[in-house]
């Protein structure tokens, strides 16, 4: 007899915590933004550099984003992926999103936090797990261009600079 009492609770709590975040304005704060660029250049740590096929945003809240790179890699037919994550500063207005898709209408300015590496076979099997580095470092996100700096404690460099 709890076991569907408790039920109902946390569903009437669900109800209320999702009515909530939609009268706030949060239910559509989240989503994805994805472009192939006219031009990319991206800088790994290793110092290897390639050429991006494409580029995303995933806005996980108002004021978190990762950008992800997708380039040709290594291995043979393979790809390599950099992910950068961080924090809007302030004063960016994180993008308008509706049902999981996102526009970017406006400059964001983005201090990052972390960056990824991960490497693909031809299959588009991952090979191992991501390699993670807490970073310093920011993005300017532009309708019509990226550009992206960070730097690991260690010295390790990673850069991007696309267009769109």
């Amino acid at each position: 007899m709890a076991r569907p009492l408790a039920m109902a609770v946390l569903l009437a709590v669900a109800a209320g915590w999702s009515t909530s975040l939609q009268a706030q304005g949060f239910a559509d704060s989240f989503g994805r933004w994805q472009q192939q660029p006219r031009t990319c250049q991206v800088a790994f740590k290793a110092g290897a550099k390639a050429s991006c096929r494409s580029v995303q945003l995933d806005q996980r809240n108002p004021l978190v984003l990762r950008l992800s790179l997708l380039a040709p890699g290594p291995l043979q037919g393979g790809l390599q992926q950099l992910t950068l994550a961080g924090q809007l500063q302030e004063g960016s207005q994180p993008m308008r999103c509706r049902q999981g898709v996102c526009e970017l209408k406006q400059p964001l300015q983005l201090r990052l936090a972390s960056a990824s590496e991960t490497q693909f076979d031809g299959r588009g099997l991952a090979q191992g797990v991501p390699q993670i580095w807490p970073v310093e470092g920011q993005c300017r996100i532009d309708p019509t261009a990226i550009r992206c700096d960070a730097s690991s404690e260690r010295g390790s460099r990673w850069t991007v600079q696309l267009s769109l």
